[in-house]
């Protein structure tokens, strides 16, 4: 039987014991931040920390709180891939701003409800603020909104529900037809098919040689999908490719949009991050033409995970699509301002807006532009680099502080790139320097380099790049 007493005592000391974890746990990580340079980007995990993990027992009676710490530090944190590692170079990553984590603990600590404006005012205050500007950045007008979300994948998918809604009617479901390219991200193809269409309704449309959406074909598919009787609806432009960083041409794309009434909307997940800079800004020329976008502050603006937005043109076509009212929230639905739950899907919502408030009211967007022109100026040294080193290809021209290129040793069968360039790769990853994956680009596996994350300076790329160069010459004999 329940104890209440002892119960409610009990919990006075986990809340106690709350703030001493909180401040543990960061002591040891700006340990770990200060030295970040001297461990490897990846740590892997070891047999003993894997049969620990799989035999340790789900507590019935508690263990001191220290432990539990503990335990999570030494066999989870420390066993990963660092995405804020300097020399990490795989996937998108990011450092992380203090700022952020202030305000991700934060929001975890008070544990507010970002749902309803009444629920918690100030944070939904907040977040239309951001949302407004994040909106005015790209070219939208003031009947814009939307919300933050999870993640990319999340955001697309808010956005491509909004298109069915605001332009299919339900007979039309079964006709109709999205249009993406063979660079969009996989969340595009995913949200298309939990939307519930079939893959007959999925174009796929090639990218030119610079990896970008071809609008002539575009149009091409959208006219035999329109004489064959079917119903165009939607299409997904990429802002920052995942493989290349390529930007879509938006302004064209638009224009298509326009003239045959569909819905855009431009994955900028991983691109978004170029409004913040005067300088690259105007790589975002036609998303004004856009109706919805997603934007990551994970990947580019320092932020925690997880930390996304959605916009639309027009908040109105968010809550045409997601607004129920059901009767137990009928005391507290806000007329006057729009609540978060009438705007994507999520009810129960955390506070992620304040994560990215935090840092833009401390850092200034200043400094957040610097990190973006910073990554398109490692890009450029890098690319300047290979060219020097000879035998080396440049696959896609440097774009979003992403640079793909390969070994190609013209004494080597280029039959053999392919393993040789895998190869490059797995001794980089063991060399524990740096973390340096592969991806493939029109049928070729070349090397990728993601320089976006603010923690990687200049020398960690040159040096990154010296390293490979090294182990390539050192290789290629064996490829001969």
């Amino acid at each position: 039987m329940l104890d209440r007493k002892a119960f409610e005592e009990e919990m006075r000391e986990a809340r106690q014991q709350e703030l001493w974890g909180a401040e543990y746990c960061l002591n040891r990580y700006t340990e770990e931040i200060e030295s970040l340079r001297e461990i490897a980007p990846y740590a892997k995990i070891s047999e003993e920390a894997i049969r620990y993990l799989e035999e340790i027992p789900i507590s019935t009676e508690g263990k001191p709180f220290r432990q539990v710490l503990e335990e999570l530090q030494d066999y989870v944190f420390s066993a990963a891939v660092g995405l804020s590692h300097p020399r990490c170079f795989a996937f998108v990553t990011s450092a992380v701003s203090p700022y952020s984590v202030a305000g991700a603990i934060m929001s975890d600590m008070y544990n507010l409800h970002a749902g309803g404006y009444q629920l918690s005012p100030g944070a939904n205050i907040i977040e239309e603020k951001l949302i407004r500007w994040m909106g005015s950045l790209a070219g939208y007008p003031g009947s814009s909104g939307g919300l933050f979300t999870s993640g990319g994948s999340m955001s697309n998918l808010t956005g491509m529900i909004a298109a069915r809604a605001n332009v299919l009617t339900e007979e039309e479901y079964q006709i109709a037809v999205a249009y993406t390219s063979d660079q969009a991200h996989s969340s595009v193809r995913k949200g298309m098919k939990l939307m519930g269409l079939r893959q007959d309704q999925i174009r796929i449309i090639p990218s030119d040689e610079d990896f970008r959406m071809d609008p002539a074909l575009l149009e091409k598919a959208i006219c035999e999908d329109l004489k064959a009787g079917r119903k165009p609806f939607l299409i997904v432009a990429s802002m920052g490719t995942t493989n290349t960083g390529s930007i879509d041409p938006l302004p064209e794309i638009g224009r298509i949009r326009e003239k045959y009434g569909m819905w855009l909307h431009v994955d900028g997940a991983f691109g978004g991050s170029i409004l913040l800079s005067e300088i690259y800004r105007n790589l975002a020329k036609g998303l004004e033409l856009s109706d919805s976008f997603s934007w990551d502050l994970h990947k580019w603006a320092l932020q925690c995970y997880s930390c996304s937005v959605c916009i639309a043109r027009d908040k109105k076509q968010l809550v045409r699509t997601y607004a129920e009212h059901p009767e137990y929230l009928g005391d507290i639905i806000d007329s006057e301002h729009i609540d978060g739950w009438d705007l994507g899907i999520e009810m129960s919502r955390p506070t992620r807006a304040i994560r990215f408030w935090f840092t833009v009211q401390a850092m200034g967007t200043d400094k957040l532009a610097d990190v973006i022109d910073y990554a398109f100026y490692n890009s450029h040294v890098a690319e300047r680099q290979l060219k020097s080193f000879g035998d080396w290809e440049i696959c896609a021209k440097p774009m979003c502080g992403t640079l793909n290129f390969r070994y190609a040793p013209k004494d080597v069968d280029s039959a053999k790139y392919d393993a040789l360039n895998s190869e490059i790769s797995r001794q980089i990853i063991e060399s524990d320097f740096a973390y340096v994956v592969t991806t493939v680009l029109k049928g070729k596996r070349v090397l990728r380099m993601c320089m976006i994350n603010g923690n990687t300076t200049t020398d960690d790329v040159t040096d990154t790049l010296d390293k490979l160069n090294e182990t390539a010459r050192k290789l290629k004999a064996s490829f001969m």
